[in-house]
């Protein structure tokens, strides 16, 4: 769900056991830091061999200078960019030492606070950051750390010709880096598409959008398109789209004002600012009119009771993973909900099933 643009080579040797993509670089001053945003990012302290001496997650500035003030040998830090590979035999130690919570299919960790954490921080150091992060109480934090420290010591870092357990895969300060995993990074990084800064060309170019023809294997009839609008696959009739990304979309009306649209097919499609819709086949005469900021997602399913039914969300008002248990939006299901019923099902029938229903609608607007 994530797009890396590397300034530097993208050939390295798998050296160690962990290997975690990063942005290396000389430590930012506290106003950098602020700028950059990587309070928001795990931070990685690498020393010159590339080797991790301390992974820390979502921590101020002065956090990371006092955990690094510690530390000899470390000549380069960065945001980790949460993209990693595992050597075999770590993966096979890792299901060993969790085999209770795999084999229960229950619980929840995270590679940052209950892995590299764990693996580069002394004890001490980690109880207090897990405290202060509300992870664990302080028994917790120990038994944790002490597990993650007991499979460290039964492994063989150097097994196979690795240099080491944990390191760094440097790709630059100034990478191009798009995220698509969160709702707001969809949205954002789908509308850089339509920008026109040198990373909004790159991402065009990334994506095989020329600049001079942004507008590809459509059928726009009177529907206006904006210069910085860029639009794929799409049939309309009439409207208006501005500044937005469209793909797929098959409507007689289509209005768009910097909006991401993918999939949809209905008789009439207005998107006001921020809203994205994604996956929609409507059978309405209204059509799909959607609000600042609202998302509305089709989602088909295998189950002849409930073949299709739509989720819906707000950019900007609801985070969905804080939310992601409770039903939101007058929405029949939560997010685990959703996630839950796709357990186990076909993920290719699915969506060959969306495909025939949205042929079966675009079929009857063309009438």
């Amino acid at each position: 769900d994530q797009v890396f643009v590397s300034t530097e080579s993208i050939d390295y040797d798998a050296s160690f056991h962990a290997d975690i993509i990063v942005a290396l670089g000389p430590m930012p001053s506290a106003e950098e830091w602020k700028e950059r945003g990587l309070e928001k990012y795990g931070l990685i302290a690498a020393r010159g061999d590339c080797s991790v001496a301390l992974q820390l997650e979502k921590v101020t500035h002065d956090q990371a200078s006092a955990q690094l003030s510690q530390l000899d040998g470390v000549e380069k830090v960065g945001a980790s960019l949460g993209s990693f590979s595992l050597s075999a035999a770590f993966l096979a130690s890792l299901d060993a030492a969790f085999a209770a919570e795999l084999d229960a299919k229950k619980g929840k960790m995270d590679s940052d606070p209950h892995l590299w954490m764990a693996m580069t921080l002394g004890r001490d150091d980690y109880i207090k950051l897990m405290l202060d992060k509300k992870l664990f109480d302080e028994a917790g934090a120990g038994a944790h750390h002490d597990r993650v420290a007991k499979m460290l010591s039964e492994f063989d870092a150097k097994a196979d010709g690795h240099k080491g357990m944990f390191g760094a895969v440097p790709v630059g300060v100034d990478l191009s880096w798009w995220d698509f995993g969160l709702l707001k990074l969809f949205s954002k990084n789908s509308l850089l598409l339509t920008e026109g800064s040198d990373d909004a060309r790159l991402a065009r170019a990334f994506f095989g959008i020329p600049d001079g023809a942004r507008v590809a294997s459509s059928a726009l009839g009177d529907c206006k398109v904006d210069s910085s609008s860029v639009v794929s696959g799409t049939t309309a009739r009439s409207g208006s789209v501005t500044a937005s990304a469209v793909a797929g979309v098959s409507t007689e009306e289509l209005s768009a004002d910097a909006a991401v649209l993918v999939n949809v097919c209905a008789k009439r499609i207005v998107a006001a600012k921020g809203a994205i819709a994604y996956n929609i086949v409507d059978s309405s005469d209204e059509g799909v009119v959607l609000a600042e900021n609202e998302v509305r997602v089709g989602v088909f399913t295998l189950d002849k009771d409930r073949a299709y039914f739509e989720m819906r969300s707000n950019v900007a008002e609801i985070d969905g993973g804080k939310v992601f248990t409770e039903r939101v939006c007058g929405n029949d299901f939560s997010f685990q909900g959703v996630y839950d019923l796709n357990r186990g099902v076909d993920v290719s029938a699915c969506a060959a099933a969306a495909r025939a229903a949205f042929q079966r609608r675009a079929e009857a607007l063309a009438k």
